[in-house]
């Protein structure tokens, strides 16, 4: 089955600044974009500081998880962008405003309640109800499918996108590609006989 779901840059910003103005903003709007960076919730609810940060608390390259933070027996490498490194760098900015101290263990998003990190019921619950107030249907892992889709839509090979989204079967990838009808005309209209 294809998903169908469709969401342009606009309609992401208006979720960014709806996020925006939520309690504990700062973490859904990181947690946000990491699904946007196709990250499952897997992925970043147990990132730590040390996942995504250099000892210098410069931004890696590329996040590298073991098999205890993804999905099945194995490892999971998700390469950001520039623009991801800004965020990141700009995240950082907020736990230190609210620590004293970092430690490399320490979780990049914790529920107030519990100073735990999130588990994956709630981010999902929390990303379905966001995704709500903007009439989608989906949850955290739609972010995924926009993920896919967006590279596709740029052109990026199919193989480079499944590796990008760590899927093994590059099938799992072609079900993630969402796209609607602007794309299929776009596409057409592409074709210079």
């Amino acid at each position: 089955m294809i998903n169908q779901v469709y969401i342009d840059d606009k309609k992401v910003k208006d979720i960014l600044t709806y996020i925006a103005g939520m309690r504990h903003a700062e973490q859904i709007r990181m947690m946000f974009l990491c699904s946007l960076n196709g990250m499952r919730s897997i992925n970043f609810c147990y990132l730590q500081i040390k996942d995504v940060y250099n000892d210098d608390l410069s931004v890696k390259d590329v996040i590298c998880l073991d098999e205890n933070k993804n999905k099945g027996k194995f490892g999971a490498n998700y390469y950001l962008n520039s623009q991801m490194k800004k965020e990141f760098r700009e995240y950082l900015k907020f736990l230190k405003s609210k620590e004293d101290e970092l430690n490399p263990d320490d979780y990049l998003f914790k529920s107030q309640k519990m100073n735990k990190p999130y588990n994956r019921v709630s981010i999902s619950r929390l990303f379905s109800n966001i995704y709500k107030k903007f009439n989608i249907h989906g949850a955290s892992h739609l972010g995924r499918h926009l993920f896919v889709s967006k590279l596709v839509n740029s052109g990026v090979n199919i193989c480079l996108v499944q590796k990008l989204a760590n899927h093994r079967n590059i099938g799992t990838t072609q079900r993630y590609f969402n796209y609607n009808s602007q794309m299929l005309s776009n596409a057409v209209e592409s074709l210079k006989i």
